[in-house]
């Protein structure tokens, strides 16, 4: 599977680009490394009932399409001497 980013998983400390595939109860969130060595993702997205990580529920994470995380972080400003 070729790794392609959709969305950004963010926790209160990290940003991490994640792939969405749609899994038997949700999608899963594929990592770049999971995605290359081709094991089971760590965690799930199940509508209505949030993001799971490895059967259990999390709390303090969320999803943002990678357009949407892109524009919201401001680009670095050179100032000209």
């Amino acid at each position: 599977m070729t790794f392609t980013p959709t969305h950004v998983l963010i926790s209160r400390t990290k940003e991490t680009p994640v792939q969405l595939v749609a899994g038997p109860k949700g999608y899963w969130l594929y990592t770049e490394a999971e995605s290359q060595k081709g094991t089971t993702p760590a965690f799930e997205v199940r509508p209505k009932l949030g993001i799971y990580c490895r059967g259990q529920q999390v709390v303090g994470f969320h999803l943002q399409p990678l357009a949407a995380a892109k524009a919201a972080q401001p680009e670095a400003i050179t100032v000209a001497q």
